[in-house]
């Protein structure tokens, strides 16, 4: 039985090195270096981030078995987009990439269209100038002074643009007239001001105060209806309105 025992024990001693020379062999196989990358992306824009779909072509040439998968998942998280990343080996020479992107409330750009971000929760997360346009046919986009959008990226966004936002996302699909939305904190008031572009109507609201949108969409009808009956819409500058709780006024 003693005899039985120390067999066990020499074996159960070797089975790591044996583990370690057949992965060290595997390295070296040339039927497993990666051939296919096959990438797919799941909820928010949909689409392989950039800075990913280039991370992940670095990895044609080099063997399935040469890379942590628990470590390469981390690294694929660590892109602001992504929020889960799953990878499988697929032999003799592809590798499975499956993508979760976070759920973002919101597209957030600089003025000067410089930074762009994702509003995820009350964090934002830097997003590369190439997978803008993919998000913006998903999420709302809003403009802000490009040192407001720095700043929330590093403390979070404050209560004046999670009033803004939430305006914003409560407007969605209930009209077609705002072509553009911007917010600027820097006000006299606490709240600043979000700016409604109606491009078609060539006005703009200026929303001064917290305000539902039930009160915006009234004003949007009180504004177009001002600038058919005026045509001014047809030459004339573009006209701004001033909306409060308590009404709406042309300036």
């Amino acid at each position: 039985m003693k005899g039985i025992g120390i067999k066990t024990k020499m074996v159960l001693l070797l089975l790591p090195l044996l583990a370690l020379l057949l992965l060290f062999t595997l390295r070296s196989v040339p039927q497993f270096m990666i051939s296919s990358v096959q990438v797919a992306a799941h909820q928010g824009s949909a689409q392989v981030p950039a800075e990913v779909a280039q991370y992940l072509s670095a990895m044609v040439g080099t063997s399935l078995f040469a890379m942590n998968l628990g470590k390469q998942e981390a690294k694929l998280e660590a892109y602001g987009p992504v929020s889960k990343a799953k990878l499988k080996r697929i032999l003799p020479s592809t590798l499975m990439v499956d993508l979760t992107l976070v759920d973002a409330l919101a597209l957030v750009q600089g003025e000067d269209g410089q930074d762009s971000y994702l509003v995820t929760g009350e964090s934002l997360v830097m997003l590369d100038s190439r997978d803008v346009p993919s998000w913006k046919k998903v999420v709302l986009t809003i403009e802000v002074p490009l040192s407001y959008a720095r700043m929330m990226a590093r403390h979070g966004i404050d209560e004046g643009f999670a009033q803004v936002m939430a305006l914003a996302r409560s407007l969605e699909g209930k009209t077609t007239l705002i072509t553009r939305i911007k917010y600027d904190n820097n006000s006299s008031n606490s709240f600043g001001k979000m700016v409604l572009e109606l491009s078609s109507l060539n006005a703009q609201i200026w929303v001064r105060e917290p305000v539902g949108a039930h009160i915006v969409q009234a004003a949007m009808l009180v504004v177009q209806q001002d600038q058919q009956d005026a045509l001014s819409f047809l030459s004339s500058p573009t006209r701004r309105y001033d909306l409060y709780q308590e009404g709406l006024v042309q300036r």
